[in-house]
């Protein structure tokens, strides 16, 4: 076996992912059923406990979820960054987010900053997320070229790019909707929206496959 920190660092990584997607289908299901029950009592109906509970469920769930993947994802980059400085970075910005994660939920709890602090926290919270993925990106392609696997080199590329372009997709929709005005903004937002949805999900399915590829490299 080779790397095998590595390789045991990318499971945690990978399972934490899957996780997230997890977690992601249980909050739009508690979306939907949300909207249901707001129709009900829109017309008129009330609310019951069962349909209190088809809301609440998921909700927990997903709250649930979502630590466990967060705290797999730091023991991942922790056990990666015994073979690769990259993720030893990774871990740092990883570590970072879950510090200021905590920060965060005291803050908002105690109805400290507002939405001020909410816009930050959310802006510091997809950096962080970006940059952590860019450096579990760069372990695996340095990890590659140690091994001379060229391939994989040239699939991190490929991923990175389409993730980067997700992201600058989205913060462009996200100036369109404050900066401009009327139906401009809604075309304009809409069509950037789009983009954003069909790159980000293209993006996170090839980094998922990219971190099953790297599995089977370091196996």
């Amino acid at each position: 076996m080779r790397y095998p920190n590595a390789l045991s660092g990318i499971r945690k990584i990978y399972t934490a992912e899957m996780l997230t997607l997890l977690a992601a289908v249980l909050g739009v299901a508690a979306s939907v059923f949300g909207g249901i029950i707001s129709q009900q009592i829109a017309g008129g109906g009330e609310i019951t406990a069962q349909s209190a509970v088809s809301v609440l469920i998921p909700v927990l769930a997903a709250g649930l979820i979502t630590i466990i993947a967060g705290i797999m994802q730091l023991f991942g980059l922790k056990d990666a960054s015994a073979d690769d400085e990259s993720f030893r970075k990774g871990y740092t910005y990883a570590l970072m987010g879950l510090v200021f994660s905590v920060a965060f939920t005291v803050l908002s709890n105690t109805k400290t900053g507002g939405s001020l602090l909410d816009d930050g926290a959310k802006l510091l919270s997809n950096i962080i997320e970006i940059a952590v993925t860019f450096f579990v990106i760069a372990g695996i392609k340095s990890l590659a070229e140690k091994l001379g696997d060229m391939n994989m080199v040239s699939r991190g590329k490929t991923v990175f790019n389409i993730y980067a372009a997700s992201v600058i997709c989205s913060s462009l929709a996200q100036l369109a909707s404050a900066v401009l005005q009327n139906d401009l903004k809604t075309v304009v937002s809409g069509i950037l929206g789009i983009i954003t949805l069909v790159l980000t999900a293209v993006a996170y399915i090839l980094y998922l496959g990219y971190l099953g590829r790297a599995k089977k490299m370091l196996a």
